[in-house]
């Protein structure tokens, strides 16, 4: 996201569409880096077609892609809000604005379409998706759900054959908030603790969601220490009560959706009903950096969990993590054997899970009905063919490494 500029309001004059439709790459890059308004603007002219060649390559690259969808998604809450106003006035823009609304909605899904693609495309170069993707691995992984203390006793046993000691034990984080916090403090995000941090961190929960509102009021005058991981998650916390509390005066759909402007303006006084387009205004800019605090959250994370794999013994903690599940295969091959019965309908190809048909959701209902067929207490492994087809009579035979 672009940096808070360093002139004053006052020194400072936001570009016009007719300015960047006329300005090439390499004089609005530093305008864009400078305001969040400019980038707006840039992609209002690029939604509507008026934006040169060299200016739109550099709005759609690797320096301003990311922030593209924040700055249609800020223009068309900004725009409709222009149109509704327009309308209850009877401004003879109103309906060229409209036009300019239905481009600017075109613009966000094509660039949400695009950064859901490379976010998809991330996702599949990752580690945790070729397990995901992976039948024997996904079936080990759940015969370690199934043998918890068996399996930390190999893994015990792997880790005493060798000269390495075993990662220190931490439960689970809650949620995405936590593991920020955690890989602060682990040292794995460079998080300085300047006197303004500790400012915000001492403010009442009052204080801290008007400093919030106000944040989000001045897009060209933002406070980025919002933005340290120790703040996220008060941060999202004064994002979603503002979200809660803005959005009946709005008239929005709901917190998260402004939703067509259903209050009949034309029955309220001329300051309520602009009251109330204020009010739809800023819950534009709250959904606006309640998209940038997850954006943000979602990048801290990448950077812990890679870092984390860039330690030096992290190679060889993954080798003996996975030699003790495949010893726990080893072990129990009638349960292992059942698991990957139990996954062969989502496979694509021997082997290859399909995550178009077992999607998170379905994965964990079907990783509860094994668990629960695999209980001591059952008789048979064999129990449910709700799922799958019959196992056939005769298995393959295959040998422990294939595993």
């Amino acid at each position: 996201m672009p940096q808070p500029s360093r002139p004053s309001p006052s020194e400072r004059r936001s570009l016009l569409l007719n300015d960047v439709a006329h300005m090439g790459a390499t004089t609005l890059q530093p305008l864009l880096q400078d305001s969040f308004r400019n980038l707006v603007t840039a992609a209002i002219a690029d939604a509507t077609g008026h934006l040169p060649r060299s200016s739109r390559k550099l709005l759609h690259g690797p320096h301003f892609r990311d922030d593209l969808v924040d700055a249609l998604r800020w223009a068309e809450g900004e725009i409709q809000v222009a149109s509704e106003r327009m309308t209850w006035t009877g401004d003879p823009r109103a309906e060229r604005t409209l036009r300019q609304l239905q481009q600017i909605g075109s613009a966000l899904a094509q660039a949400r379409a695009e950064e859901a693609d490379r976010r998809r495309t991330e996702d599949h170069a990752s580690a945790g998706h070729q397990v995901d993707t992976d039948s024997a691995a996904t079936a080990r992984l759940w015969l370690r759900s199934a043998h918890p203390n068996r399996f930390e006793q190999l893994l015990a046993q792997e880790y005493a054959a060798t000269q390495l000691e075993p990662p220190a034990q931490r439960s689970a984080p809650a949620d995405v908030f936590d593991a920020i916090e955690w890989g602060a403090s682990e040292g794995l995000l460079f998080a300085t603790m300047t006197p303004v941090v500790h400012d915000l961190l001492a403010k009442s929960p009052l204080a801290f969601r008007n400093t919030v509102a106000a944040d989000a009021r001045e897009q060209d005058e933002r406070n980025v220490e919002l933005r340290h991981p120790l703040l996220l998650r008060r941060w999202r916390t004064a994002l979603d009560e503002l979200a809660e509390m803005t959005a009946p005066l709005a008239g929005a759909t709901s917190p998260t959706q402004l939703g067509s402007l259903t209050t009949d303006l034309d029955v309220m006084p001329r300051q309520a009903a602009f009251a109330v387009l204020n009010a739809r205004r800023f819950l534009v800019a709250v959904h606006q950096r309640t998209a940038e605090n997850t954006r943000v959250a979602r990048q801290y994370a990448q950077t812990i969990t890679q870092r984390e794999q860039d330690e030096p013994d992290h190679a060889e903690h993954r080798r003996l993590f996975d030699q003790a599940l495949h010893r726990l295969a080893d072990e129990h091959p009638v349960g292992y054997d059942h698991i990957r019965h139990r996954l062969r309908p989502f496979e694509t190809s021997p082997g290859r899970l399909d995550m178009s048909v077992l999607n998170a959701d379905q994965r964990g209902v079907l990783k509860r009905q094994v668990l629960a067929e695999l209980a001591p207490s059952q008789v048979s492994p064999y129990l449910s063919t709700a799922v799958a087809p019959p196992r056939p009579a005769t298995p393959t035979a295959r040998p422990p490494a294939a595993r």
